[in-house]
């Protein structure tokens, strides 16, 4: 007689460990939630400016920032089939439900285990992401610098721009009165 080689069988429920890719709201790390960051220049002196890290995309910061991370979701599956492959190297088993496949060692009868094998994947998953990600955030912090220089120099030419234009304003005013034109 045929030994039993799955765990499972089909119409058997099991917990399914998952660990998902998934976007979460937090509080911005550059503002912490005051929608506008001061910048200190090397003179000592202090811009305050709305934060860019925040407003991607919005015209107004909004304090949060969605970032993506790995969550854990363990689920409640029902075996559908039990798909086993016996070669020279042994024995496979994966179960179905529906379309879904799952390997074996991420199912579980209780929800406790799932969990724990979640929270493995998780920190696996987190790793991996740390290693590719390097230090992306700190390079953006860079551009607020930049940023601050430019719009100062913006707002000093507009300041001797509007000086200029309310001289010539006055000159003008003047000239008409000389002229004896009316205001």
């Amino acid at each position: 007689m045929q030994q039993n080689l799955s765990k499972y069988q089909v119409g058997d429920e099991a917990w399914h460990a998952r660990c998902d890719w998934r976007p979460v709201k937090k509080l911005c790390p550059v503002c912490y939630g005051k929608l506008k960051v001061t910048l200190i220049l090397g003179n000592e002196d202090s811009v305050t400016m709305p934060c860019d890290y925040c407003r991607v995309g919005f015209s107004t910061p909004t304090g949060e920032v969605e970032e993506y991370e790995h969550v854990i979701e363990p689920g409640l599956v029902t075996i559908t089939a039990v798909e086993l492959s016996i070669s020279k190297t042994g024995t496979d088993v994966e179960y179905r439900d529906g379309c879904y496949v799952y390997r074996d060692d991420t199912l579980f009868r209780d929800k406790a285990g799932a969990i724990a094998k979640g929270e493995e994947l998780k920190a696996d998953l987190d790793k991996a992401q740390k290693t590719r990600v390097g230090t992306i955030k700190e390079d953006k912090h860079k551009k607020y610098s930049w940023n601050a220089g430019y719009h100062l120099q913006l707002a000093k030419r507009d300041r001797e721009s509007a000086e200029r234009h309310e001289q010539m304003a006055v000159l003008c005013k003047a000239k008409a009165r000389t002229d004896g034109r009316s205001k």
